[in-house]
Parts: C-alpha cells; sequence; structure tokens
C-alpha cells in the first residue's frame, strides 16, 4: 500500500506544482463527498510524514464509508478501534464540534490509535497497559532520534477522549476504564522556557524591511505589543462549504479570525475578539509607538480589509505559510532557532510579569479566562526572583529594626 493514497500532483502555469487527494471516481459516482482535497504541506521531512497522515485519513473515511454504504451503521464490538470509529461517526459525538484544525490533528492521533492499540479489548484493559502505551508512543521513530513525548501526550488524551465517550454512551467497560485511567498521572512533556525580547523583536523587524517582507514585521510587533495568538493576528483559512458566500474565499475555504483594518477605530482603539477564549479584547495602540511605527509603514489606500498579506499573493497567508517564512526572516536576524513566532505571546506576558503587572491586568490584556492560564505563559525570569529577593530582605530589615 502506498504511504500517500490517493495523492495527485497538478502543474502550475509557472512550473510549480499544487497537490490534491482525490477519491475513487466510481465511488465519487456513487455519491462519497469530498471528491478532492487541496493539500498544504511544506516540501520537508514533516511536511511530508504530515501530508502522508492526511492522504490516509483521507483515504480511510473514503474506504469506511464505501463499506458503510447500504449497511448498518458502525457497531461497538468491545475494541477500542469500534469505539473510536463510533467517536467519528456518531452525530452526537463531541468529535464534530470540534475546530476543524483540532479535528484534523484527533484524526492524525486516531490514526496512530487504531493502527497500534485499535484491536484491544476496552474490559481487558489495566493500568499498565496505559503506561506501556504512552512509553511506547513517546519512544523515537528510529534509534538515535529524539523521544516523542508530545506524540505520547495527545494519544494518550485522545484514549482519554473515546473512553469518555463511551462513558456517554452507557458502555460499562468504558466505565471501568475510565476509572482506572483517571487514576494514572502520565509524564507530561517538559515546558517551552523560550521567549521572544522586545530586541528579538526589533532584529526581527529590521531583517524583514530588509528582506522585503513588511507582512513580517507588523505581525510579529502586533503579536508581541498586544499579547496575542498567530491567529488572531494573520488569522487562518477554514473550509467552507459555500465558499462564494462572502468573506475572502480560495477554493472552498474563507478566511478567517485574523485582524482587519476595520478592527481599529479613529481613535486607534484596536477591538479584537480573541479565537481560542471568545473575549474581547481592547488595546491603546498609541501607547505601541512599534505598532503605530509599522502601521506608518502601510499607505492609507491600501489599509482595507485583511491587515496581514502575503506579499507573495496579495491575499492573507496561506496556513502555515507565514510561520515558514518567518522563521526564514528570523534566521536573516540571528535568532536562535530555539525561539519560534509563538513564543512571541509568551515573551510578552513574561516581560508585563517582570515590570510587575497585576495578574488581572494581564489577563485582561492576554485575553485569558483566568489568572492561572496567564501564569502558564510566565516563563519567569531573573527580574521576578530578583523583585521577591528583594521584598523579602526589606522585611526582615524592617523586623530588626
Amino acid at each position: 500500500m502506498t504511504e500517500t493514497p490517493g495523492l495527485k500532483r497538478k502543474r502550475n502555469k509557472d512550473g510549480s506544482s499544487r497537490e490534491y487527494w482525490e477519491a475513487r471516481a466510481d465511488l465519487v459516482k456513487r455519491g462519497f463527498r469530498p471528491s478532492s482535497v487541496r493539500l498544504h504541506y511544506p516540501e520537508t521531512l514533516e511536511g511530508r510524514q504530515q501530508l502522508a497522515a492526511r492522504c490516509q485519513i483521507l483515504q480511510a473515511e473514503m474506504l469506511a464509508w464505501a463499506s458503510r454504504e447500504g449497511k448498518a451503521e458502525p457497531r461497538y464490538d468491545g475494541t477500542l478501534k469500534s469505539l473510536s470509529r463510533l467517536f467519528q461517526t456518531n452525530t452526537d459525538s463531541p468529535f464534530h464540534s470540534m475546530k476543524y484544525n483540532s479535528r484534523e490533528n484527533v484524526l492524525k492521533t486516531l490514526v496512530i490509535i487504531e493502527k497500534t492499540v485499535g484491536a484491544r479489548q476496552i474490559d481487558k484493559l489495566l493500568g499498565p497497559d496505559f503506561k506501556r502505551w504512552h512509553t511506547s508512543w513517546g519512544e523515537p521513530k528510529e534509534p538515535g532520534k529524539s523521544p516523542r513525548p508530545w506524540r505520547a501526550k495527545h494519544a494518550i488524551d485522545t484514549v482519554r477522549q473515546l473512553i469518555s465517550y463511551g462513558v456517554t454512551l452507557g458502555f460499562e467497560d468504558c466505565f471501568r476504564a475510565d476509572t482506572i485511567i483517571s487514576k494514572i498521572r502520565f509524564k507530561t512533556p517538559p515546558a517551552r522556557t523560550s521567549i521572544m525580547t522586545a530586541a528579538h523583536v526589533t532584529a526581527v523587524r529590521q531583517a524583514a524591511h530588509a528582506e522585503g517582507y513588511p507582512s513580517v514585521a507588523l505581525a510579529t510587533t502586533l503579536q508581541f505589543a498586544l499579547t496575542m495568538r498567530q491567529k488572531d493576528v494573520v488569522g487562518e483559512w477554514e473550509p467552507a462549504e459555500e465558499a462564494d458566500e462572502g468573506g475572502i474565499t480560495y477554493k472552498k475555504t474563507r478566511w478567517v479570525n485574523g485582524l482587519t483594518w476595520a478592527d481599529i477605530d479613529e481613535k486607534m482603539i484596536l477591538r479584537k475578539t480573541h479565537t481560542k477564549t471568545g473575549f474581547v479584547v481592547e488595546h491603546d495602540l498609541k501607547l505601541h509607538p512599534a505598532v503605530l511605527e509599522e502601521i506608518a509603514r502601510v499607505p492609507l489606500e491600501k489599509r482595507v480589509g485583511p491587515m496581514i498579506i502575503s506579499e507573495a499573493t496579495g491575499v492573507p497567508y496561506k496556513n502555515r505559510k507565514f510561520t515558514e517564512r518567518w522563521r526564514k526572516v528570523a534566521d536573516k536576524a540571528g535568532i536562535p532557532r530555539t525561539i519560534w513566532n509563538m513564543d512571541a505571546r509568551a515573551g510578552a506576558i513574561t516581560e508585563a510579569y517582570d515590570l510587575g503587572a497585576a495578574e488581572t491586568d494581564v489577563m485582561k490584556s492576554a485575553g485569558h479566562k483566568n489568572r492561572q492560564t496567564s501564569a502558564r505563559y510566565n516563563r519567569g525570569t531573573i527580574e521576578q526572583t530578583s523583585r521577591v529577593a528583594k521584598m523579602r530582605m526589606e522585611k526582615r530589615t524592617e523586623n530588626k529594626g
């Protein structure tokens, strides 16, 4: 079996190629949809692995549809695989309420689970089974390679989801498995410690303009200054059944969630609804000179629609393309590879804590639901520990006096 079933390549006029997954013609005639899916993955080892996984998932969905046509819906036979299929196909499953990108990530993990432990009977599972799976999923892909702790975490989290869903369906074996797995604490991957600093942002801005990518300079400045996630600044492309019903569309996808020039009012107040929490956050851009400097570089006639536009295409960046462009600019700026674009938000929050900002204010600025979430982004620095040490020493001096 090929690693990329259904993969097709079509050549563009400029000589480059675009990739699609295409369903079998006979099944399309019988009503299977989608008939094709455009694939956007970089020409890197990780990108090719993601491409292969996506093709395998789409192919499996197509074949599952073909096997179900005219037959009864999937039935639960006590195996983890059958529970996984119910989780994917039942209309009441939480799987269908996930955002499309979260659903794709879960699908990739379900492929791993079904392939490795799908045949296991849930009523036979014990604590050592779950621990062994977690260890196995985190092992290096090849000898000499790095361990994969995040792969293990995502897989065991998805197993929890499956079993919890089985509980809602009233399966007794899932009640038992849920009790067992709830008593186990799995080792979590180490938290990131890298932060982006104001100096890093300045270096990226300079390199971005030198390379002819002002969009990267503007986006990075907005992310750091306003403690915003990349998707809330740059936006993302989501599947759209009717891609011609308004908005910015491309091949049955619609651009959503990013900043637009309309989000800034005449008083230079930016209002943005954070995608993840749904909270509306306001920022006075007059208090952020770096943001004003980048905005001033944009001609007035171009301050319409999305704020971050790819210089190469004239439209918002396609998914993952911004991160690739940012990394190239960051390399030119001499930014260590350990620092990622996503670290701008953590860097901004850490800087706020370093300066003694109140937890509730940091929470509001970052659009978080609670202070605990903001605290997780705080990658505590010497300024914070030194401030605590000085306060303790001052208190002791007072007591002696």
